[in-house]
């Protein structure tokens, strides 16, 4: 989207007709719904469901049907000496055909099962928070981009403001010159520090179309005339500090259940030193020669149990052991880090909080100034006690107060949206 400007007398920065304001909380529900991160870490949620899923079918018979064909070149033989006499006959047949159905259900897995389970289920939990964390930060960088939009179009407002100021001054001094109470530099001072107000005007006209830009992006929207709503610095003005950090911020969960995760799945490499049982029941149907006089077609039945014990597996489990080790030692150490990182961003937040507050007292009593100096400095002009120089310096000035006053306030909001997010509280706005 381009804003058209007018270089006509006044200036005036103006929108289409169709757009409307895109409140902060719409805003972050797009930000929800269409993020590419967002919609990663969603996705990530989902595999570990899946996973989950996966591991609690371990507690399911399973059902394998089968067939097979084979063809002997021996076929078996009979050779025994009976009273009256010797037999040495080939039995049975070359041909063997099989049509099978097996029911095969593990009675004991030395508890990989429950362990299977019991880290798939922390790991879901560590991938749900983990989308709370990217959810919250996501948020804190869409408050400080809006923040920063809005300030774009507040400093547009004083700079449309400042032309206005300058352009009735301008016309009243081409007047008095017309009139010879007045220098043509006096005319020429004003023509030149109107048409500097309206450049710099251009300039927050591009400022604002690149944030505009940067929102879309943040929210994956195609809407060329996104404005912001001015309504949503209520609710950073009423927004609450924080006084202290949270240690139930889903990051901090992530890496708790990350790592116990981790000690469950050194739990089922421990267990797999357990034997395994498996009891089967099957049935089968074709030519199993069990009757070796006849070459036809049966059905039978099979009954049984399988016990498995691994006596040596060449080390794999105390490597695999040791790798999940390693793991937990740096989720341990990321965890601490982040806590550092946490409480010295909580303890800069703070900082600027009341950096914040103390430099928009400041600026507010310099606007006031500046705003009086300007009345009087008007009144002097027409008095000839001052020369249009000096007004034209006190209007500028004026407009750089209000500017450092609006610039002030949006660092007070971004500094409290900052401690919200150090200090692990939920950003919803």
């Amino acid at each position: 989207m381009r804003f058209r400007i007018a270089f006509l007398m006044p200036l005036a920065i103006t929108v289409p007709l169709t757009a409307a304001p895109l409140p902060l909380s719409q805003a972050q529900s797009q930000l929800f719904k269409n993020n590419l991160d967002i919609l990663t870490a969603e996705t990530d949620v989902q595999t570990a469901e899946a996973g989950l899923s996966q591991s609690k079918s371990a507690y399911l018979p399973s059902l394998d049907a089968s067939a097979s064909y084979s063809y002997l070149t021996q076929r078996s033989r009979i050779d025994v000496t009976t009273p009256i006499g010797a037999i040495n006959e080939a039995v049975g047949f070359n041909n063997n055909t099989q049509l099978g159905m097996d029911l095969t259900y593990p009675l004991f897995t030395g508890f990989a099962r429950h362990y299977a389970v019991a880290g798939n289920r922390e790991t879901v939990a560590e991938k749900r928070a983990s989308l709370d964390a990217m959810k919250n930060s996501a948020s804190l960088t869409l408050g400080f981009v809006y923040l920063q939009w809005l300030l774009a179009y507040r400093e547009a407002a004083v700079r449309q403001t400042l032309i206005e100021d300058l352009d009735s001054f301008a016309r009243e001094i081409a007047d008095r010159r017309k009139a010879g109470v007045v220098l043509q530099s006096a005319v020429l001072q004003a023509q030149a520090q109107l048409l500097a107000a309206r450049a710099d005007l251009v300039s927050d006209e591009a400022r604002i179309d690149s944030l505009r830009r940067t929102v879309s992006t943040l929210i994956l929207s195609r809407d060329s005339f996104l404005t912001p709503d001015s309504s949503a610095l209520i609710a950073f003005d009423t927004m609450q500090a924080a006084t202290a950090l949270d240690t139930s911020r889903p990051e901090m969960i992530a890496f708790d259940h990350e790592a116990a995760a981790i000690r469950k799945a050194r739990d089922a490499l421990r267990y797999r030193h357990f034997p395994t049982v498996a009891a089967d029941l099957g049935a089968r149907y074709g030519q199993p020669g069990l009757n070796i006089g006849i070459d036809q077609f049966m059905g039978w039945g099979l009954v049984g149990a399988t016990l498995q014990w691994n006596i040596f597996d060449g080390l794999k489990e105390h490597w695999q052991d040791a790798a999940l080790q390693q793991q937990s030692y740096y989720v341990d150490i990321a965890r601490a880090r982040f806590v550092e990182d946490m409480t010295r961003s909580f303890g800069e937040a703070k900082d600027r909080m009341k950096s914040a507050a103390e430099r928009l007292a400041a600026c507010e009593a310099s606007l006031d100034a500046s705003v009086a100096l300007a009345g009087e400095r008007k009144n002097q002009v027409a008095d000839g006690t001052a020369t249009p120089t000096d007004y034209l310096t006190s209007l500028a000035d004026c407009a750089s107060a209000r500017l450092q006053v609006e610039e002030a306030k949006t660092a007070k909001r971004m500094a409290l949206l900052q401690l919200r997010f150090a200090a692990g509280k939920e950003i919803r706005y």
